[in-house]
This record gives structure tokens, C-alpha cells and sequence, in this order.
């Protein structure tokens, strides 16, 4: 959970690399070198009059600092934050799938707890219709025979307790690549979220997806989902996930001191802000645009005979 939040538009100031900040300048300063190796300028270090400090680049999202510290870069707007913060969310619901509410739009909301909320969301809905299982293969001890008895292996391990069967069965279970990869988002999101509705709905799914593995190679398990009619209501939280794990995707960043980071483009959510929004009127739109110029008439010219 964070403690602390510096909202900022993109290429301006962030923070001052000094005793005072402590160890956020140290941080955004680690951060700002991973960003330069990268290639991605989201953030960089810079120095004017022998005081260095650290701006944010190009793109446009949150950042979750170790120290508690959640950094919210929003693009440039005339009309100010809640704008700006409409198009960047505008701009997320574009890229993931979801369909933008603009009535239900919180304005005070900054940009990863509503990030949070849609992905909170979105898995309750998939918990409400019903979590797809999948057969798996299973080899343990039982007192009765499911399966087949794996004879070898019973003969090794139940030789003294005649009781017991080994065997390898088939069991129907929530634990699929599509619901891992969920539940290993919601245990990274419900730890950072200040939002109370959002954590309690977090803590629900993990409850309700608990029969499910935690990944290990979060990147294998994106392979291993499947694409058809059923899995269909999964789409929009598994391209949340892969906004959040999956580096090929270019909105996660990592850094020694980041926890989570998800950054566009400015240019893409910047579109949305700078579009006029008032339409001018009819009689001045007559006005500013100038009337066409009449042709000139040609004049016949007649020759004298001589």
C-alpha cells in the first residue's frame, strides 16, 4: 500500500535528487538508469545550476516505488488534471478491451487505483458466471483405487502400509493457466492498492481461486492459454495481466525499488486531450471562414479590319 502520491505531468519534475527527498531521489534515480539501458525514456536524470534532478519523459502512467512512494504522470491538458486523467484512463480501457464509462468516471480516483478497480472488476464478473476447470493428471497416495494403480511405484512406497493405493487419476480443477496467471496478478495488485473496495474484492478472488498454483513462470503460462467461445470473458483481465507481466507488451517497467509500473506513450493518450471540444457557432463559423471570390469576367477584345 502506498503512503505517498506525487501526481505530475509528463517531461516535468518529478523530484530533486537531495538529502531531503532521502531515498526517493536514489530510487528514480536507479529507475531512471534502467529506463535509459532500455532504450524507453520514462523518466531521466537531468541538472540545472548544479542541482540534479529527476523528470518524467514521454510516457504517461503510475509508478509503485518500494518506499511506499506511487508516482502518477499524466499527459498535458488545457483543461486540467481530470481531464488529463480521463484521456490516460480512456487510453488503458483502449488497450486492455474494456469498455470506458464516462459517467462512472471518478475524477479523484488517480490512475492506478482505477487501473486496480478495473481488474478487481472484471474478475468478480468472471467469478459470478463461473471459473473454467480443466482436467489434470494427478499421482498420489489414496485409501481407495481412482484411475490406475501405478504398480511399481505402490509396491515402493506402500509396502508396509497395505492400506494405501498409488495411482494416477484425472481430477477436474479451477487450477488452468488462465486462472494462475489471475490469481498471481491479484496477490501483486491486492499488496499495493489503497482503494478498500478493491482490496476486499481482491481478497475475494484469491479466496474463490485458491484450489489454483501459484506460478512460477508467469511467461510459460501466457502459452498455455487457449482462445474459444468459453474462454472468451477472460480476454479483457488476461490483456490487464499481460499489461502488467509480460515485458513484450512495452507498458511494464522493472527497476530494483519498482513493485509495479505501467507506462504509454504520450503521444497516444495525449490524442485524446488535445481534440477540441467546443464546437463553434454557426454564425461564427461564417465569420472565420472567407467568403469565395467571384470570377473575373473575361472581356471579348474584337480586332479592327483595316
Amino acid at each position: 500500500m502506498y503512503t505517498r502520491h506525487i501526481c505530475v505531468s509528463a517531461n516535468e519534475k518529478i523530484a530533486d535528487i537531495s538529502a531531503k527527498n532521502g531515498e526517493l531521489g536514489m530510487m528514480l534515480g536507479e529507475f531512471a538508469e534502467v529506463c535509459r539501458a532500455d532504450g524507453r525514456k520514462a523518466v531521466s536524470a537531468a541538472e540545472k545550476n548544479g542541482k540534479k534532478y529527476i523528470t518524467a519523459g514521454s510516457y504517461c502512467g503510475f509508478i509503485c516505488l518500494a518506499d511506499g512512494t506511487l508516482i502518477e504522470i499524466l499527459p498535458h491538458s488545457v483543461d486540467g488534471t481530470e481531464s488529463a486523467r480521463k484521456a490516460l484512463c480512456e487510453e488503458f480501457c483502449d488497450r486492455c478491451g474494456y469498455e470506458f464509462r464516462p459517467m462512472s468516471f471518478d475524477p479523484d480516483m488517480n490512475f492506478f487505483e482505477y487501473f486496480v478497480s478495473v481488474f478487481a472488476g472484471e474478475t468478480m464478473k468472471i467469478i459470478k458466471s463461473g471459473v473454467l476447470s480443466a482436467y489434470a493428471s494427478r499421482e498420489e497416495n489414496l485409501n481407495s483405487v481412482q484411475g490406475t494403480i501405478l504398480f511399481s511405484e505402490n509396491i515402493r512406497r506402500n509396502l508396509v502400509h497395505r492400506e494405501r493405493v498409488f495411482v494416477r487419476h484425472e481430477v477436474f480443477t479451477p487450477d488452468r493457466a488462465e486462472n494462475r496467471i489471475i490469481k498471481a496478478a491479484a496477490a501483486k495488485l491486492i499488496k499495493l492498492t489503497a482503494n478498500p473496495n478493491s482490496s476486499h474484492i481482491l481478497k475475494e478472488s484469491l479466496s474463490y481461486l485458491e484450489e489454483a498454483r501459484t506460478p512460477l513462470n508467469i511467461a510459460a503460462e501466457f502459452s498455455k492459454c487457449i482462445n474459444t467461445r468459453n474462454t472468451k470473458k477472460y480476454n479483457t483481465v488476461l490483456d490487464i495481466c499481460r499489461m502488467l507481466f509480460d515485458a513484450k507488451e512495452g507498458t511494464a517497467f522493472s527497476g530494483k525499488y519498482v513493485l509495479c509500473a505501467q507506462l504509454y506513450q504520450m503521444e497516444e493518450a495525449e490524442a485524446a486531450v488535445s481534440e477540441p471540444k467546443s464546437v463553434e457557432a454557426p454564425e461564427a463559423a461564417e465569420k472565420s471562414t472567407p467568403k469565395p471570390t467571384p470570377p473575373k469576367k473575361k472581356t471579348k477584345t474584337t480586332r479592327r479590319r483595316k
